[in-house]
């Protein structure tokens, strides 16, 4: 049997490997957007109700925002609403008669966004949402080669000089206190809050590397370009495109148990967490990815919801 970390370790290298482009840090220099998104849900049939977004320019946030929120299709469950404080009638009782229809909203989006790369914390989980968005209005998909990951590039810059940063799930408030970002615990969940923490999360990190030179080699990061990787699939070997689709089929069918995994990471972390810096990282936090990484458990709202509850 498996010690418990193998199962994470394997992970981990699948995922490098599977969404290898959200690993690569851009140069600083560029205009970059950063998204999030708050949804219904965490199920198939579930999609996005707020979209938030800011814009970064050489590293600094510009005050540039984007913000919408669509209309629910369907009624949202109880610990949803709890986390993201939006309810069902939220949308009818604000925006009904002040909002353009949401799918020009979301043209107005795209639009906005250009060429930019998009940044997000678990970007897997925003750029899976808003995808299933614009397909449902009948809109163009960002490619996966579009989006770079926070959280992951969090890992690979400051997990190289505090090994404490080993979960899988990282979430943004622990980005946060890391850089000792003054913020209030209340307004996480919200979507533009959440992009305006994780733009100031991606300029510390450009600043930690602008002044650790033996870092930017480590990485093999140069501050004027970024190697990207081709992902035309014409251009990938047989065996490249078999590796991927075994880890497509075997690791991410089930969006709802990576997707409640970092929910109720955040959770646990959140009950317990406190102003300050990596000084108030204690061993009670690292507990974390041992009590909840749930590495064959598929998740319900039941389950999360009552886990919950205890925490409250």
């Amino acid at each position: 049997m498996k010690h418990p970390n193998s199962f994470s370790n394997e992970k981990s290298n699948k995922d490098e490997i599977l969404y290898k482009t959200l690993y690569l840090i851009p140069p600083k220099k560029g205009r970059y957007i950063v998204l999030d998104t708050e949804t219904t849900g965490l199920k198939k049939n579930d999609h996005v109700v707020e979209l938030g977004a800011n814009e970064i320019i050489d590293g600094k946030l510009t005050g540039a925002q984007f913000h919408i929120y669509i209309k629910p299709r369907l009624q949202m469950e109880e610990i949803v609403i709890r986390i993201h404080q939006i309810t069902n009638n939220y949308y009818n009782d604000f925006y009904q008669d002040i909002y353009q229809d949401d799918r020009q909203n979301l043209i107005n989006f795209i639009n906005w966004v250009g060429d930019s790369l998009i940044f997000a914390h678990n970007a897997t989980f925003d750029m899976s949402a808003l995808n299933l968005e614009l397909k449902f209005w009948g809109l163009n998909e960002f490619p996966i080669n579009k989006f770079r990951c926070s959280m992951r590039i969090f890992k690979e810059i400051i997990g190289r000089i505090e090994p404490y940063f080993d979960d899988k799930f990282i979430c943004l408030e622990k980005c946060c206190r890391f850089f000792e970002l003054n913020s209030n615990e209340k307004c996480f969940h919200n979507a533009l809050f959440d992009s305006f923490m994780t733009g100031r999360v991606i300029c510390k990190l450009y600043e930690v590397l602008d002044t650790n030179l033996e870092l930017q080699k480590e990485l093999k990061y140069n501050p004027n370009y970024t190697n990207e990787i081709d992902f035309n699939e014409k251009n990938n070997d047989n065996k490249d495109k078999e590796k991927i689709n075994e880890l497509k089929n075997n690791i991410y069918q089930n969006n709802e148990e990576e997707n409640g995994n970092m929910m109720i990471h955040e959770l646990k972390f959140e009950s317990t967490s406190s102003t300050g810096g990596i000084d108030e990282l204690t061993e009670k936090n690292k507990e974390d990815k041992i009590n909840f990484q749930l590495e064959n458990c598929e998740l319900t709202f039941e389950m999360i919801n009552d886990i919950y509850n205890e925490l409250l």
